[in-house]
């Protein structure tokens, strides 16, 4: 295995194995921090979380001066994070001294502080941005498509990490989960025969189907299923989608 996906496995092998064993918001984001200088070749890495006020505040930064850029975010309300929490996109200046007048406040502190580039990773939530993970770099840095993808990936693990329940309870609220999705499969299972019965087809169709269905109303295939079993729904209606 080439030394870089050796390095991307074990890395991720770490921060997974701490978001399922005994962890803190300290302990997440350390991690996340050093993944990001270590896979990503980073200067310097900067968390910001949506706070309940509506502004961003400054969790985690991995030195002084990636804080300071980040309070100076949070307080004239613009930056790249600033853009990525707005508007929920990936958001990245490869080199600041090319686009002066888009953040005139922040790219002047960067620069002075010795920063080059800074990409902006969302970090999502049930479908909203509650967060930014910022990558900063000394150099003039473009990222490629696997760079944005890791970059994403890691801004995710944060969230889940941040998001979860560190006590004994979430031991039973994962067998209770684990129940529902069970119930779940044997309902969807249950919808899938009905629906081949009724028009005649195989068992491959109707869940092609049943799950083209739930796409195309943006409904949970679990919702689309309870709703043929209960005779909500006729399996007509699946093949007029």
């Amino acid at each position: 295995m080439p030394r870089a996906q050796e390095q991307i496995a074990i890395t991720l092998s770490e921060l997974t194995a701490s978001l399922v064993g005994c962890h803190d918001a300290e302990s997440v984001l350390r991690l996340v921090t050093a993944a990001c200088e270590s896979l990503l070749s980073a200067s310097a890495i900067g968390v910001m979380l949506v706070d309940p006020r509506g502004g961003l505040s400054v969790v985690s930064a991995s030195d002084e001066q990636a804080r300071f850029l980040e309070l100076l975010q949070s307080q004239i309300d613009e930056g790249p994070c600033v853009d990525c929490v707005r508007h929920d996109a990936m958001i990245a200046s490869p080199d600041l001294r090319d686009e002066p007048g888009r953040w005139p406040a922040f790219t002047q502190a960067a620069l002075d502080a010795g920063f080059r580039a800074v990409h902006a990773v969302p970090m999502r939530l049930s479908g909203d941005a509650v967060g930014g993970l910022n990558v900063f770099y000394a150099a003039v840095t473009p990222w490629e498509e696997w760079q944005q993808r890791l970059g994403q990936v890691l801004a995710d693990l944060a969230v889940l990490g941040l998001s979860q329940d560190d006590d004994p309870a979430r031991t039973h609220r994962l067998a209770e989960k684990t129940l529902t999705t069970l119930n779940d499969r044997v309902m969807l299972a249950h919808a899938i025969g009905m629906v081949a019965g009724a028009l005649d087809i195989g068992t491959d169709e109707a869940r092609r189907l049943i799950f083209g269905y739930a796409a195309t109303q943006g409904s949970p295939v679990r919702d689309v299923a309870r709703r043929l079993t209960g005779g909500n729904l006729e399996a007509a209606e699946l093949a007029r989608v």
